[in-house]
């Protein structure tokens, strides 16, 4: 963005306005002919060279506007004086102005500022896309930090699950030693409990590389990752607004949010504004070149070699004004760089109003997508919870028959390891719904801002479905 904000300064610079100056002195040594030696000599004068000396100042000023007109102006202040006929000197100053008025080509603001206006569409398109670059960015941390809340999830169910193979070593072990059971039953306990203390090490390695891919999704530096804590919060609660929300009839107006919020959507319709900017000066520039030339000015005089002299001449005895009038026309018969520019221009615009269209088809695509996903999320999620229930109870149950005499071990062990994969099962649902909040929300454009340079989020936006788009003319 900055980079462009550097190219519409550079495109207003052709308005700026522009002085100068120049200062001479010269002096000319021109050989005399014979006749003009002797018609020196009558005056007095013997000489074969004539020395003049020329004390010039110059000082101008040109500004050309953005509706195409184009200002000028011109002091001259020159002395002149010679060893023969203009001994005193001569001080002469000329005062003039220019206006050039574009009546064709070059003709309007449209036409003179469409690089200037087009570069200005630029930086507001550069802002969309440092928008939507911010939404990408946000969306991976927090992709990585619900993952990071999984890692840790699971491993609080891994070390739950060892510690009931723990209880279920010492309670299996006063069996034995009550010979209430086979004592090769202890094998097969003590087996279980090294499985789930082998799940737990690998829950604490995986909560380790999410925290550290939280940390690089974070920006964090090196010498700050390893201090990067485990997640504290939990996983969204779900929405009661959700599956009310997210319907079939729904999904348009989730479009209709996404088509005023995806920066990426802004950011390639505004490139067609620009487009269509730079259009409208090709088409102006394969006109004739028409322009209406209108001058006028002044012409002052004084005589005398002090330095006083010189300057006086600028009021002394003006004569004037003096005015002129002109037309220029120029027009190229093959005209081939006006039409090139046109052809160019017009494809540009093509490409634009293309790259608008297939970015549209996108984001109806992941619009359906995230909607999906968030109904199905919830679905799963209360799948998974009604799961982990019933295999609570499961296992409160063959517990009792194990305790009463009339059920197996392996019965008991089987039936813990379906409860510690139906709560793996159940963190995996509410990733998965924390991720689908995340993308229904990028998809969108919900996370950020699409307009603004300086923004805070709300936590909330990755906790909530947003509010779909008001159809028109309902608030």
């Amino acid at each position: 963005m900055i980079v462009n904000r550097a190219f519409t300064r550079q495109a207003s610079g052709q308005f700026d306005t522009f002085l100068g100056s120049t200062f001479s002195q010269t002096r000319l040594n021109n050989p005399l002919t014979l006749f003009d030696q002797q018609q020196a000599a009558l005056l007095n004068i013997i000489t074969d060279t004539q020395v003049s000396n020329i004390t010039s100042l110059n000082v101008e000023a040109d500004k050309q506007y953005r509706n195409g007109i184009a200002l000028s102006g011109n002091l001259t202040m020159a002395r002149t004086t010679d060893n023969i006929y203009n001994i005193p000197g001569t001080n002469l100053s000329t005062l003039s102005f220019q206006v050039n008025v574009p009546l064709l080509k070059g003709r309007g603001r449209g036409v003179v500022a469409a690089q200037e206006t087009a570069a200005g569409i630029e930086v507001q398109a550069s802002l969309f896309d440092l928008n939507q670059t911010i939404s990408s960015l946000l969306l991976e941390t927090a992709t990585s930090y619900w993952t990071a809340v999984a890692a840790a999830a699971s491993l609080r169910v891994a070390q739950g699950s060892e510690q009931r193979g723990k209880v279920y070593l010492d309670n299996v072990q006063t069996l034995i030693d009550a010979d209430r059971a086979p004592r090769a039953e202890i094998q097969q306990v003590k087996a279980n409990l090294a499985t789930r203390t082998a799940g737990r090490v690998a829950g604490e390695q995986n909560l380790i590389a999410a925290r550290e891919r939280l940390a690089l999704a974070m920006g964090l530096g090196v010498d700050q990752m390893a201090g990067v804590d485990t997640p504290s919060d939990d996983f969204p609660a779900e929405d009661d607004r959700a599956l009310s929300a997210i319907d079939a009839n729904t999904i348009q107006q989730y479009f209709d949010l996404a088509t005023v919020r995806r920066a990426d959507y802004l950011a390639a319709k505004t490139r067609e504004k620009e487009e269509t900017t730079l259009l409208g000066a090709a088409r102006r520039g394969t006109l004739p070149q028409l322009t209406l030339n209108l001058s006028s000015g002044y012409s002052t005089l004084d005589e005398g070699t002090a330095t006083a002299d010189y300057f006086h001449s600028l009021g002394r005895a003006p004569r004037g004004p003096d005015a002129s009038a002109g037309i220029t026309y120029r027009f190229p018969p093959r005209n081939d760089a006006a039409l090139g520019a046109l052809t160019s221009a017009q494809s540009n615009l093509r490409q634009a109003q293309l790259r608008t269209l297939e970015i549209s088809r996108n984001i109806m695509a992941s619009v359906v997508t995230a909607v999906a996903g968030v109904r199905n999320a919830i679905f799963q999620l209360r799948k998974a919870d009604e799961a982990v229930a019933a295999s609570r109870s499961a296992l409160e149950g063959e517990r009792e028959k194990y305790r009463l005499g009339v059920g197996q071990l392996v019965d008991v062990l089987t039936i813990e390891d379906r409860l510690t994969e139906a709560e793996a099962s159940q963190v995996g649902a509410k990733l998965g719904y924390a991720l689908a909040l995340t993308q229904l929300r990028f998809a969108t454009g919900t996370i950020v801002e699409p307009d603004k340079t300086v923004q805070s989020i709300d936590r909330d936006v990755f906790l909530t479905v947003p509010t779909p788009q008001a159809p028109a003319g309902k608030n």
